[in-house]
């Protein structure tokens, strides 16, 4: 290995991918991290993940989006790196506790796969969303990045591109925001389907933890649901559970590894 490659792990939870780097030994400037991830002259990936070991700590996830900016946390992406750090070490962990830039998360094995304990909400409703009339519903959460959800009907068909730009960019979110919306498929089994465009990613992507938790968390406020929550996406089938605390979980696999020349 010289000093122009740098090995990588390509992980997926839902479809929403990442690439992996333990340890890196490159700083990750922006252009780097869109080539990285570029689909056509990249690796191709919705994010980078770096890996790095601090005291007290299984690891320190940072998460860069695909245009090359920081994200403060990223539901998938944890899970991405737990199943990464389970698959490497020959001392298997029930849970693993990563450090974010927002503090720290317990990603514990479920079902063969790891559910995180959600735990960094805020700012619920924060902002009034009144002007907002596309959609019958909205709601604003924090659940480690800004999400902003909507209640619609015929989802499939809105052009995400064209539509959530819009509110993903407005003035009334420092930093902007990213965009859900979502249409109840089975109001007695809890069951939903859901479409997010990410912020930094600018485009929808397969799936979304902090969104589909954002989501879970609006449909509790707006309907009352309580306990699992089945969302369905582009990626699959993922798990909210709203109680006390508040559980993601989903599918994660590893895709492929391999050594991109820089």
């Amino acid at each position: 290995m010289n000093n122009k490659s740098l090995k990588f792990s390509k992980y997926s939870g839902n479809g929403n991918d990442f690439i992996i780097l333990d340890h890196p030994s490159v700083e990750m400037t922006p252009p780097l991290v869109q080539r990285l991830c570029s689909r056509h002259f990249g690796v191709g990936a919705d994010g980078v993940l770096t890996l790095t070991t601090p005291l007290g700590f299984d690891g320190e996830m940072r998460i860069y989006n695909a245009d090359g900016g920081e994200a403060e946390m990223c539901g998938n992406g944890l899970r991405c790196l737990a199943t990464y750090l389970d698959d490497k070490s020959e001392e298997k962990k029930e849970f693993y506790k990563i450090k974010t830039m927002n503090g720290s998360y317990k990603v514990m094995k479920k079902s063969g796969s790891f559910a995180i304990e959600m735990s960094e909400i805020k700012d619920e409703n924060r902002f009034d969303l009144s002007e907002f009339t596309e959609f019958s519903q909205k709601y604003f959460v924090n659940t480690g990045v800004p999400h902003l959800v909507f209640l619609g009907q015929d989802i499939k068909g809105i052009d995400m591109k064209i539509m959530a730009p819009k509110y993903r960019y407005h003035s009334m979110f420092p930093g902007g925001s990213n965009v859900n919306v979502v249409e109840v498929l089975d109001q007695v089994k809890q069951i939903a389907y859901v479409r997010t465009y990410e912020r930094g990613v600018e485009d929808e992507t397969h799936s979304c933890g902090t969104g589909l938790t954002a989501t879970a968390l609006a449909l509790s406020h707006w309907l009352g649901w309580k306990g699992e929550i089945t969302l369905m996406n582009k990626g699959g089938k993922q798990m909210v559970s709203v109680g006390d605390k508040i559980y993601y979980s989903g599918e994660v696999t590893r895709a492929f590894t391999g050594v991109v020349e820089l």
